[in-house]
């Protein structure tokens, strides 16, 4: 994503625009994750890497906070991740 909206909010309906909004925010998120993560493999600095492994760890918190936000206001979302948790534990056993 970095810093590119992939939806555009004007068109989102007014009862759907908080769960999306709350959705951008789990992607930006996610994307600074995989950012700092990637940064951090590349780095032989192990200061650098130590900081931005502890960066991607609080963006991972993040993530949770606006899951579990969405997840307050979308029960279907609830439901389907919860249907998802079980296809995995059905296929992995």
């Amino acid at each position: 994503m970095l810093s590119q909206i992939p939806v555009n909010l004007a068109k989102v309906s007014k009862k759907d625009l908080d769960k999306e909004i709350l959705r951008l925010g789990m992607i930006a998120e996610l994307d600074a994750v995989n950012l700092y993560e990637q940064l951090a493999s590349m780095t032989s600095n192990s200061k650098i890497k130590a900081i931005l492994l502890d960066i991607a760890r609080e963006e991972k918190t993040h993530v949770g906070e606006f899951q579990a936000m969405l997840l307050k206001l979308d029960k279907e979302q609830e439901k389907e991740l919860a249907e998802g948790k079980k296809e995995v534990d059905e296929i992995l056993g």
